[in-house]
């Protein structure tokens, strides 16, 4: 709080700094105050944000399954022989014995290859040269031999300093280079040219130059160079920039150079040409109406690719030397064959029936449920409200399945409620009496003379009783507890409407210092009340068709747990005062920490106002202390003269 050097106390001697900060500071305890204020609403905020993530976390889940009827309508089924037939029962699904024989499995259609490794042909074809491929035996795409031996490449820098090379394609002398490979290392020991490197893409010479660099002015600078060999079909200039291609400082030849290779079906892989192993440009392939076509460079990997994308899935095994073709799903309607242009072409891949290669014919799963066949391209079927998956064939026998309601299951779902509920209550009721400590937040000159652990034992202590009293988390409660309270009517098995809560249903409150917690009467995890008869069990065991009634109901009558929900929907709901799924005011509690901000500002103005004042009354004094002061010597001066 300074509006720049000041200096003064010349004259007087006075430490008028010191003097003017006390007399500041008489002020600044109201700014300190306002600071306090600030810190207990943002600490009120973040305890409300904690809450209302648990509010929001138990309304989407606990609350919310308590509102569905599938909630209360789990089935479970157990099969006499789960090696043959598994069973899983749907709401639907009818109580009962239901009887299942499997007749037959659902398979896929599988096409496995003979070994094309071990057939012992022998192959040709002229590969794309590569950087140890000697010049020698470079060809042209037809074969030819392009005679490079004895032909050079001449290689210039702009710089006159960096003297030209030359070398001889093929040579054995100096300047001789019997490959690509060759040449780089030259290059790399040339200086001048260590920067530039030759490589091979697809068969093309590319040399890129990568001798860029900034100097000290941030300039980017670098060599050009000019090469020359209208053997390799290399002629201009290479310059160090990249265009917007990221491709400018590179030099690429034309011409296509390959080189004579000879190989053995043990050589095949995922990367042989089908054109090497005589497989003609043109062969179509095809499955189910759907073709592939060859070209003059796809591989083996292209072809697996390629017949992967007309609905089967295909594989070459390196090692086993075989292709692998299977159906993408089991079922007759997913059976296959695949048949070619040229029936030559699966002799060649081992894929014919002639040449080894074994296929194996999809099949439908046929079972029969409660008497009645069903057949169908999974070994699952739906049937009935039932998920019934077969496994095995029962060679006529019966596998029986049995479907009961899941009480255990519905149990569950309503003791993770209770317990979810308890833990929230606890917390909002700890949270709204809990009593003020007394402990105001620290102002900056008080944690400025307090260690780290001392800050934070006392922080924890001036946050409690931030929420005593909060009135939203008082209709919060009053609204849980007096839904939970709620009678619901429903109509039983025997047509009779009675009124069920969920005292009834032995879910009852405890003492009245835990303020509303819910227990179960009989639960094993309830150390107050295990020892009692446990009639939420009792209830599910003979009357399961009532809780979908008491915790969903319908339109016109709604369960506890629908209304539960739709409270607490409606709670957090967009207001004035508050955003979507917020339970609590946040857009008021946000406005009132602004305020605090603008209230802080306007304050600390004032302060420098007021400090500035008092810099000005001790100027002045000043000022007339030196007038003062001049004025004697003055007179003195003229006394001494006399």
């Amino acid at each position: 709080m300074s509006s720049g050097m000041r200096l003064t106390g010349l004259i007087s001697g006075m430490d008028t700094e010191s003097m003017v900060k006390e007399l500041v500071k008489a002020s600044s305890g109201k700014v300190d105050k306002i600071k306090q204020e600030k810190q207990l609403l943002e600490w009120k905020k973040e305890a409300w944000q904690g809450l209302n993530t648990k509010l929001y976390d138990f309304y989407k889940t606990e609350v919310s399954n308590m509102r569905l009827t599938s909630s209360f309508s789990s089935k479970k089924a157990t099969s006499s022989d789960e090696s043959k037939v598994s069973i899983k029962a749907g709401a639907n699904a009818a109580n009962g014995s239901h009887s299942v024989e499997v007749k037959q499995l659902a398979s896929s259609a599988y096409l496995t290859g003979s070994n094309i490794k071990a057939v012992g042909g022998s192959f040709s074809t002229y590969a794309k040269a590569g950087l140890t491929t000697k010049f020698a035996d470079m060809t042209d795409s037809a074969g030819n031999s392009l005679e490079l031996t004895g032909k050079t490449i001449t290689i210039s820098a702009g710089n006159d300093t960096i003297a030209p090379l030359t070398f001889e394609l093929g040579g054995t002398g100096d300047n001789g280079v019997e490959s690509i490979d060759a040449l780089n290392k030259k290059l790399a020991a040339t200086t001048g040219y260590e920067k530039l490197k030759a490589s091979f893409a697809d068969g093309k010479l590319t040399f890129t130059n990568n001798s860029a660099k900034k100097n000290a002015d941030g300039v980017e600078v670098g060599e050009i160079y000019t090469i020359e060999s209208t053997e390799l079909g290399l002629s201009g200039e290479i310059t160090y920039k990249k265009d917007e291609d990221g491709k400018g400082n590179t030099l690429s030849s034309d011409t296509d150079l390959r080189y004579y290779k000879e190989f053995s079906s043990a050589d095949i892989s995922r990367s042989t040409k089908l054109s090497d192993i005589g497989i003609a440009v043109g062969t179509t392939f095809s499955i189910k109406g759907k073709d592939f076509v060859v070209d003059a460079e796809t591989k083996i990997s292209d072809f697996t690719a390629g017949l992967s994308q007309l609905g089967v899935n295909a594989n070459f095994d390196e090692k086993q030397g075989r292709f692998y073709i299977n159906a993408s799903a089991t079922g007759a309607e997913y059976d296959f064959n695949l048949t070619t242009s040229d029936d030559g072409a699966l002799d060649i891949l081992g894929l014919s029936q002639s040449k080894g290669a074994k296929k194996v014919d999809a099949k439908d799963a046929i079972i029969e449920y409660n008497g009645v066949e069903y057949t169908g391209s999974s070994n699952t079927f739906e049937l009935n409200g039932l998920s019934i998956t077969a496994k095995g064939v029962t060679n006529g026998g019966v596998v029986q399945a049995e479907v009961a309601s899941d009480t255990d299951a519905v149990y569950d779902t309503i003791k993770s409620f209770v317990k979810k509920y308890n833990e929230l209550i606890d917390e909002m009721n700890t949270l709204y009496n809990e009593k003020k400590s007394g402990y105001d937040p620290l102002t900056d000159e008080e944690r400025s003379k307090l260690s780290d652990t001392q800050i934070e034992q006392w922080e924890k202590k001036a946050k409690t009783g931030l929420l005593r009293r909060d009135e939203t988390i008082n209709s919060l409660l009053s609204s849980m507890r007096e839904i939970l309270n709620t009678g619901i009517e429903v109509v039983d098995k025997d047509g009779n409407t009675q009124r069920y809560s969920l005292a009834k249903l032995g879910i009852v409150t405890g003492d009245y210092t835990e303020n509303g917690k819910l227990h179960i009467l009989g639960d094993k995890d309830d150390p107050i009340y295990a020892s009692e008869e446990n009639k939420l069990k009792e209830a599910l065991e003979h009357n399961p068709e009532i809780f979908s009634q008491v915790f969903v109901g319908d339109k016109t009558n709604e369960g506890i747990g629908t209304k539960l929900y739709n409270s607490l929907n409606k709670a957090m709901g967009r207001s004035e005062t508050s955003r979507s799924l917020t339970f609590y005011n946040d857009i008021t509690l946000e406005k009132s920490i602004d305020e605090k901000d603008d209230d802080i500002d306007k304050w600390n103005d004032k302060l420098q106002k007021l400090e500035d004042k008092y810099y000005k009354q001790f100027a002045a004094m000043e000022a007339a202390m030196a007038e003062m002061q001049a004025q004697q010597s003055y007179l003195s001066s003229l006394m001494g003269g006399a």
